[in-house]
């Protein structure tokens, strides 16, 4: 009997049919630059409709799609999901009542601790805040909240890179993560907003030391804005 293991099934959902979705799906499966190690695989049923001009039909599709592409991956017939932009304001009309699509296969999975993660490269973004008007960011900023994404970005690091060395090395135990501050000029100190002194330091210091013991050489360190001038 072959023990080879299965190629990894991606789903694909195109996001509002009438937007742009379609098109990137398509040039993407045609590129010969997907990885031939994977399966992949388009989910949902899509109505015909006008480019740029999304509707209630395009809409729901694009909620449909959603929740079959979500219920496919927790039956174990799905090992990961890709998904393509929506419309937002459309999708809150009629009746998505999530934020955006990370919050909803959050929510559908069960899942209490996630973040929104940006990868590609070298380069790996998590963020603290989202889908929230940029006024709202001062006071949805805590301590707290920097510390649980900060964790789970580092948890990330380590495993994503446990496919491609040995756990035992240096840059598994030990990933490198800055905190980006929120005022310009990370606040100048104090001079153009406390939040880096009152919140995001705090939470560097309470990372450190949690990662102190958790990879024994980990770091986080703050960020600081260079001026555009």
């Amino acid at each position: 009997m072959s023990t080879s293991r299965k190629k990894p099934r991606i789903g694909i959902t195109l996001g509002d049919c009438a937007g742009i979705g379609p098109e990137i799906v398509q040039l993407a499966l045609k590129s010969d630059r997907l990885a031939k190690s994977a399966e992949y695989k388009i989910v949902g049923k899509y109505p015909d409709c006008a480019l740029g001009k999304p509707t209630a039909e395009t809409t729901c599709a694009a909620a449909a799609a959603l929740e079959e592409a979500v219920t496919l991956a927790r039956r174990s017939e799905l090992d990961a999901i890709v998904t393509g932009p929506v419309h937002k304001a459309r999708m809150h009309e009629v009746g998505f009542r999530f934020p955006g699509q990370t919050e909803f296969f959050a929510e559908r999975c069960g899942v209490k601790k996630f973040a929104m993660c940006l990868t590609g490269g070298r380069l790996t973004v998590a963020l603290v805040t989202a889908h929230i008007p940029l006024r709202k960011v001062p006071r949805a900023l805590k301590q707290s909240e920097i510390v649980r994404v900060g964790l789970l970005l580092a948890d990330f690091l380590s495993r994503h890179s446990s496919t491609k060395a040995d756990r035992a090395s240096p840059a598994i135990r030990a990933p490198s993560i800055a905190v980006a501050g929120l005022n310009p000029h990370a606040g100048e100190s104090g001079k153009l907003g406390l939040e880096e002194i009152e919140i995001i330091a705090p939470a560097v210091e309470e990372l450190n030391s949690s990662l102190v013991t958790r990879f024994h050489r980990s770091g986080f360190s703050r960020h600081r804005f260079h001026p555009h001038d």
